[in-house]
């Protein structure tokens, strides 16, 4: 007497399906994994460590030269694009033109490079192609980086005061 046994195929069996399916998971998370990674990259990560940190040195240095020459800004910006104005005292120079940097918090591609025109005297004056809707840090400093001033802006404020106080 001979037993014949019948087995389901293969892909009725749970065991079969209890290997296949966790690596196969494991490859599409991995695949969407990268895909997201890839796409929305994290502008954050510089991968130039070296040239980052002697950039923050320098900017450290002239941010004590500003503070030594007694150098501060006022500055009016716009609530809407439009003329920026920033006015400086101390030993700042006089440069003919100074840059205005208005760095996004954290994204990059928000920040806003302008370059501001002596108008008379003190005073200088760029325009502000957009208003600002997040926080920002302004960062002022002539074209040589002789100084530079900088303080974080909230969203929606139309005045700031950057480094030494105004004399009377």
């Amino acid at each position: 007497m001979s037993a014949t046994t019948h087995s389901a195929p293969w892909y009725r069996q749970f065991w079969a399906w209890f290997v296949i399916v966790p690596p196969l998971v494991a490859v599409v998370a991995g695949t969407a994994t990268v895909i997201i990674a890839t796409q929305h990259a994290d502008s954050l990560v510089v991968g130039d460590f070296q040239r980052v940190g002697l950039r923050y040195q320098n900017a450290e240095a002239a941010l004590e030269a500003a503070q030594r020459r007694g150098i501060g800004a006022s500055v009016a910006l716009p609530a809407e694009g439009g003329t920026l104005s920033v006015r400086l005292h101390g030993a700042h120079g006089e440069p003919a033109q100074i840059r205005l940097t208005l760095a996004h918090a954290t994204r990059g591609q928000q920040d806003q490079r302008l370059t501001l025109v002596r108008v008379d005297g003190d005073r200088y004056q760029g325009r502000l192609p957009a208003a600002l809707g997040a926080d920002h840090y302004l960062v002022l400093e002539p074209a040589d980086g002789a100084w530079r001033l900088q303080q974080r802006l909230p969203a929606g404020a139309t005045r700031a005061r950057l480094g030494a106080a105004e004399p009377r």
